[in-house]
């Protein structure tokens, strides 16, 4: 059942004394609740308490999840490590596989045990999080996440066996893992990882032929070439406004100093985000527009499906519409999704395990529809296939979107969920570069 933030709050300013806004705010703002010995203490309480039972740890170790994504200090993970670690076989799989998740980013312990269907993906993680050695496990078998946390824990020696997976992002995984692979997979049939192997290979001729290319990976190819003339002739008279910034950001990285008699050139380039960069490496104060009031002509609730179909040049998603929980942004999302906004937009940034990103319509991440949205936090949990709204903090989501490869219980309550997928199958075939055909409603 889908509970928002408010009902939550709501349910714990009884014993709080203290308004539900009130409660909400001070979350929000990353100061902890204070609230009586519950569940609800356990997770948003002022202090740290030992759980008193079993049932009680998943609370415990979202609290520590908090504190991490509000960036306060941790509290209590020791003592909590020592009581997990001690009740380890009367735990559910999903506190263990939460516990995992937690410990793989903190470095903290886990007790060993042998692979279950249920615990064999955060097993998986937590060896390529932690650098703790891998279970013994038949690879034919696995699914393409688990495969990819396979590579990303295994010697380079035994990466590079993945080289010819079917999956595009284990094999960019390969070439993290065991870089030498990279020359032999210069002619992979993925652009993405075609990239990724010419970066690791130093083949600057295959990236100055790739930054030919539209969107993300042609800025990325022309960064990656770091041919400061080409970098030059890009920012001064590419139509590709992504691609002047991109550019200009490379060019920076490199050292260069923008020429004075071309600063004014570059402050006034009609993409923002070009003078933007520019009047920050000058020492300049730069004005941005500010984002436009939400439209008034937004669809009703009761006009918004309660589903869509994302499809993609990779593959197609139904996803559940979560309006209930974050109304507003539904009803922003098929506003833009109505009228083709997402139609032809990249996928400009993916983190294998983690997040794949789109909503940009210049493909670099800076972009969106000109107004902002309101914040709905609420309390559906960031796992592998929530879709969530991005930000750069409270108020400022807009079109980007973000689809979860797996679970990160720290974006909970950071961030607007406001989708979830109906299938997770074939989400981890998506990469940079990969392009939305369109958004349409289910059975509209």
């Amino acid at each position: 059942m889908e509970v928002s933030m408010l009902q939550l709050i709501a349910a714990m300013s009884v014993v709080l004394t203290i308004t539900p806004q009130a409660a909400l705010d001070s979350m929000v703002a990353g100061r902890p609740v204070l609230s009586a010995q519950s569940s609800a203490e356990m997770e948003f309480g002022k202090d740290f308490l030992m759980p008193e039972s079993t049932d009680l740890f998943d609370e415990a170790i979202l609290r520590q999840f908090h504190l991490m994504a509000f960036g306060m200090p941790l509290d209590g993970s020791f003592e909590l490590e020592d009581a997990l670690c001690s009740s380890w076989s009367d735990l559910s799989e999903e506190t263990r596989n939460l516990w995992r998740e937690f410990a793989g980013r903190t470095q903290l312990s886990v007790p060993s045990e042998n692979p279950a269907a249920g615990t064999l993906t955060s097993i998986l993680r937590y060896a390529a999080e932690s650098g703790n050695s891998l279970p013994d496990v038949n690879t034919d078998n696995l699914t393409d996440l688990q495969r990819l946390y396979f590579v990303m824990a295994s010697p380079p020696g035994a990466a590079a066996a993945f080289q010819n997976d079917p999956c595009p992002a284990v094999r960019n995984a390969v070439i993290q893992r065991n870089p030498n692979s990279a020359f032999s997979m210069l002619d992979d049939t993925s652009d993405e990882v075609r990239l990724n192997a010419a970066k690791a290979a130093g083949r600057t001729d295959v990236l100055l032929d790739m930054a030919a290319m539209e969107g993300p990976l042609g800025h990325m190819a022309l960064a990656g070439a770091g041919q400061v003339p080409i970098l030059e002739d890009s920012l001064y008279s590419s139509s590709d406004p992504a691609k002047r910034a991109a550019a200009l950001m490379a060019l920076l990285e490199l050292g260069w100093r923008i020429p004075e008699e071309r600063l004014d050139y570059l402050l006034t380039d009609p993409y923002q985000m070009v003078g933007a960069i520019a009047a920050e490496a000058a020492g300049r104060n730069f004005a941005m527009t500010p984002a436009k009031e939400l439209p008034e002509d937004l669809p009703a609730l009761n006009d918004v499906p309660e589903s869509v179909l994302i499809e993609t040049d990779t593959g197609s998603w139904t996803m559940i519409l979560l309006k209930e929980s974050a109304p507003v942004t539904c009803r922003s999302f098929w506003y833009l999704a109505d009228r083709g906004f997402y139609n032809g937009i990249w996928f400009h940034r993916v983190i294998p395990g983690f997040v794949a990103q789109a909503g940009c319509p210049e493909g670099n991440g800076f972009g969106g529809p000109e107004y902002s949205i309101p914040a709905e936090n609420n309390t559906v949990p960031f796992v592998r296939g929530t879709v969530g709204m991005a930000d750069s903090g409270l108020g400022t989501g807009g079109s980007q979107f973000f689809i979860m490869l797996d679970s990160q219980r720290r974006l909970d309550c950071r961030y607007t969920a406001f989708g979830i997928l109906e299938s997770t199958e074939g989400i981890d075939n998506i990469g940079i570069g990969t392009r939305i055909l369109e958004i349409t409603a289910v059975n509209p």
